[in-house]
């Protein structure tokens, strides 16, 4: 039995396999589903959990080289929200996108983690080598 780290079978299945070059986005409770895209539903309620939630349960677990996120997020979104979650990102050296071109990115995923986060245009996609 494991006692610490990721319990959630699929979620665990998903980052074993996750390699250079992959991606995975973490998404917000309203992004669209992606039917050719494998999804790990985590939301239980919309605002549980949270991308932050989620970024700090897996990012320990992963070599990461980066991460994408919309440019709607700091344009759209008050500054003392995006700030708090920036604190979750650990620095990791990230592009800022078009909305539009994210959504391309998400379909183009190795999964996606699907959260309830209720904050607009809060999600990542985390990139490896």
């Amino acid at each position: 039995m494991i006692k610490n780290g990721i319990i959630n079978g699929d979620l665990a299945s998903l980052l074993a396999r996750f390699r250079h070059v992959n991606t995975i986005a973490i998404v917000d409770g309203p992004f669209p589903t992606y039917p050719n895209v494998e999804t790990i539903d985590l939301a239980l309620v919309m605002g549980t959990p949270t991308v932050s939630q989620v970024l700090d349960a897996i990012l320990p677990h992963l070599d990461l080289t980066g991460m994408y996120l919309a440019a709607e997020f700091e344009a759209k979104v008050d500054a003392a929200t995006v700030a708090e979650y920036k604190t979750h990102h650990r620095g990791l050296a990230t592009t800022v996108i078009p909305h539009e071109e994210f959504k391309v990115k998400v379909g183009q995923a190795l999964g996606i983690i699907h959260t309830g986060d209720a904050v607009p245009y809060s999600s990542v996609i985390l990139r490896s080598g």
